[in-house]
């Protein structure tokens, strides 16, 4: 009795796997068509920013007396500082400078000392005299020619309520380059 339950199952098995490979193709035969939408954005490549290994380090005095920064708004002299942007694609024809760091407590256009002197704030500006404090941008165009260009700036060590005391100025300032 066994073999014919067997021999049944194995004479209804391919008609089995036939109407369940139907079964599986008509739910593929009704799903819905989509449609794959691709995007992408392909930007300038980047400049170069030539500046030494470790960026740049600017000296605003080793010896500036306490005196100097004794009154209310009182500063030392004004150190230049260029930045030079050079291998640029000739796609390329601008750069954007956006500056990052601490802003000082009392004067947010300037930054923070984060050395041992106190009552000091570290003053940065363009060479038309323009604020460059925390989030502030400068705007190049790429020379064709030459495919370069560089930023132009100033620092100095400024009290805005003076009575400046001995110590270190230290502060730091990231730059971001954005090309155009």
């Amino acid at each position: 009795m066994m073999k014919g339950s067997i021999s049944l199952l194995s004479k209804q098995a391919p008609a089995l796997l036939l109407c369940l490979a139907a079964a599986v193709l008509s739910q593929s035969a009704s799903a819905a068509d989509t449609q794959l939408n691709i995007t992408g954005n392909i930007k300038a490549s980047p400049c170069k920013v030539n500046v030494p290994t470790g960026g740049v380090n600017v000296d605003l005095g080793q010896n500036i007396m306490a005196a100097t920064l004794s009154g209310a708004g009182s500063a030392t002299e004004w150190k230049p500082i260029a930045i030079e942007i050079i291998s640029c694609p000739a796609t390329t024809s601008s750069a954007t400078m956006i500056l990052n760091g601490t802003p000082d407590a009392t004067e947010s256009a300037m930054y923070s000392n984060a050395g041992t002197a106190t009552g000091v704030q570290i003053e940065l500006q363009n060479t038309a005299g323009a604020a460059l404090g925390n989030a502030s941008t400068m705007i190049q165009d790429i020379n064709a020619a030459t495919q370069s260009t560089t930023f132009n700036m100033q620092a100095r060590a400024y009290s805005s309520k003076g009575k400046a005391t001995p110590g270190t100025i230290v502060g730091a300032v990231q730059l971001t380059f954005v090309y155009q």
